[in-house]
């Protein structure tokens, strides 16, 4: 039972995003205020835990990396700045709605999104040690580009401009570089690495997810760029990394074994 709450929670952030807004109206009109406060606080407290425990600890920080690893951005209000955002007001003109649902599913961004949609066999539970790899590789890629964005300070297109929609939830923090692209880039590179004859489906995908968060106004085309810069420069770090080297071996003799690679 506690094993498949735990399951049930990992998505929660997902759930949330999706399908569970839509039912607290329902949930205040026919619970009581004082058991809704209470069963709403112990459902994010529980993901809230499940989830970062999920985390495992990355094999390096953003103290190890410079921000000027990759091209300074625009100036805001600048004419470089403005031009961005008409690249990302006409990109939401000829947006489709099967793309923005794209976009929602890939808001949460995991090592199963990526990996799943090019192996759906390649399961948390069946392999654990390429998911602790990955897990590491993850934790390693936010907290470095939450640094760099921090450094940056690049407010997000729908900010600073009432003509792009943010056509999903919004994203807190700043922009550059996009997130969504180091983070989908590595888990391709890293996937291509253990899987060759798949490295062009694991990166054509991690493309896809990067311009998704254009159409969806959360991120200037430059914000790509960026993310393609600092995921490149993060895999060279992690590939001079012991821990790493020693992971992705066990994450590969993992594969092997199941007849993968």
């Amino acid at each position: 039972m506690v094993k498949r709450l735990k399951l049930i929670l990992s998505y929660t952030p997902f759930i949330l995003e999706q399908q569970f807004y839509m039912l607290i109206p329902f949930l205040k009109k026919n619970m009581k205020l004082g058991k809704f406060k209470l069963f709403l606080l112990t459902t994010i407290t529980l993901n809230t835990l499940f989830w970062h425990n999920a985390w495992a600890d990355k094999y390096f920080g953003f103290e190890s990396v410079s921000p000027f690893v990759i091209d300074k951005p625009f100036v805001m209000n600048s004419s470089e700045h403005k031009n961005q955002i008409e690249q990302v007001i006409l990109m939401q003109k000829n947006v489709e709605l099967e793309e923005i649902d794209q976009a929602l599913h890939e808001k949460q961004l995991r090592p199963e999104t990526v990996v799943n949609h090019v192996y759906k066999s390649i399961t948390r539970e069946k392999f654990p040690k390429l998911y602790s790899l990955l897990d590491r590789v993850g934790d390693t890629s936010r907290d470095v580009t939450n640094g760099v964005k921090d450094y940056w300070k690049i407010s997000r297109p729908f900010e600073v401009s009432k003509d792009v929609q943010p056509l999903i939830s919004k994203s807190a923090g700043f922009c550059y570089p996009s997130g969504h692209t180091t983070g989908g880039y590595i888990y391709a590179i890293v996937m291509g690495l253990l899987i060759p004859n798949k490295t062009e489906e694991f990166r054509s995908y991690a493309h896809q997810i990067a311009w998704h968060r254009v159409q969806v106004g959360m991120h200037y085309p430059q914000d790509l760029e960026g993310g393609k810069q600092l995921a490149t420069f993060l895999v060279g770090g992690l590939m001079q990394n012991v821990e790493f080297q020693n992971d992705l071996k066990k994450a590969r003799e993992e594969l092997k074994k199941a007849g993968i690679v």
